[in-house]
């Protein structure tokens, strides 16, 4: 009898397992089936009453980093008689895209009275979202001064390389090739954002996409204040 009576609770246990089973198979089946239409639903969402992928898509959305070498790029601008609203410059660059990270790294004044919302380099960067990574100039006997962001950018774009889709580069600086290299070998699309006539041509040509800022005046320029 005892033996008889264990049966029958393995029995009904392997029923309740294979019952269980089968409604997670069923759910499986029935998420499968979802996804399928809410592909076929984006595959067609350019007809009339579609969905439009941004909707379905928010959360996949590539992840970018914007990383503006500051003095490079203004310094391009000054030449070239264009002041750049940042603001813009970040909107155009995200567009369709989840922004995690804007940084812009400008030089300041050694002078320690100064303040550094006043900066030449930091105001067009303020209250437009980004990052503001500052060092004081360094002054050489010569009389020059300098402030170079090198190692800094660098080693902020291999940080945050893993967590991102797309990197835009906003520099003309050839030394940057190397690091578009080794950021580009693990996957993450790279963009060099800058002015063409200051763009070294070993860092063009080894960005997947080359965005000229001269191309889009009217849409980067600072309006009249």
């Amino acid at each position: 009898m005892a033996a008889e009576a264990a049966g029958l609770d393995l029995t009904a246990l392997l029923t309740r397992q294979n019952a269980l089973l089968e409604s997670l198979i069923g759910v499986q089946e029935r998420n499968s089936a979802l996804l399928a239409d809410l592909a076929g639903r984006v595959s067609s969402s350019r007809e009339p009453g579609g969905i439009a992928p941004a909707e379905l898509t928010v959360g996949l959305r590539p992840r970018l980093a914007i990383f503006v070498d500051v003095p490079n790029v203004l310094y391009a601008a000054e030449r070239s008689g264009i002041e750049l609203d940042w603001g813009k410059i970040a909107d155009f660059l995200s567009e369709g895209r989840t922004l995690v990270r804007a940084m812009a790294y400008a030089p300041i004044s050694d002078d320690p009275n100064a303040r550094m919302e006043n900066e030449r380099f930091v105001v067009p960067f303020v209250d437009h979202g980004y990052r503001i990574v500052t060092k004081p100039l360094k002054r050489f006997s010569g009389g020059g001064v300098k402030a170079n962001f090198d190692v800094e950018l660098a080693l902020d774009i291999l940080t945050l390389a893993d967590r991102l889709d797309v990197v835009a580069l906003v520099s003309g600086d050839g030394d940057f090739r190397r690091l578009v290299e080794i950021v580009a070998s693990r996957g993450v699309r790279v963009e060099v954002v800058a002015f063409g006539q200051s763009t070294a041509a070993d860092l063009r040509a080894v960005a997947d996409r080359y965005i000229d800022i001269a191309a889009y005046v009217p849409e980067f320029s600072a309006s009249p204040k």
